[in-house]
């Protein structure tokens, strides 16, 4: 009886962490170095994708950060500003409640979404802002 408590528990456990590891439904508007805007449902990162989140990491310094899109408004990718390493970019998140601060991230992570019933991609060297509008 014991075991099958166990298992049951298990089972549970697992269908938790599945319906969570989903990702949050998150529509951004991607506007990339040409001006040409995009809008991007089931927004996530290519960092993110392979465990359905839509966390990104972003540096300080030597401080790693989990971000969420769905917790930010506005993504600046800061094209001016040189970053510690050719390997980064340096970005200006706005969260929500305005709090708002430059970070560096890895230049070659795509942010991954659909448009209608494509799929798309695009890396955050190559674009200008993400506007986050909706989130579920």
């Amino acid at each position: 009886m014991r075991l099958r408590t166990i298992w049951t528990a298990l089972l549970l456990v697992s269908f938790g962490l599945a319906t969570y590891a989903q990702g949050k439904d998150v529509t951004v508007k991607i506007t990339d170095l040409e001006k040409v805007t995009t809008t991007v449902q089931n927004a996530s990162s290519s960092s993110s994708s392979s465990c359905g989140t839509s966390d990104f990491p972003v540096y300080q310094g030597a401080d790693l950060q989990d971000v969420d899109i769905a917790d930010l408004t506005w993504i600046s990718v800061r094209h001016d500003l040189s970053p510690s390493d050719p390997s980064y970019i340096k970005v200006e998140l706005t969260f929500k409640g305005g709090k708002t601060g430059i970070y560096e991230m890895v230049r070659y992570i795509r942010f991954t979404g659909k448009t209608g019933e494509e799929s798309y991609a695009l890396m955050v060297k190559d674009i200008n802002t993400i506007e986050i509008v909706h989130k579920n």
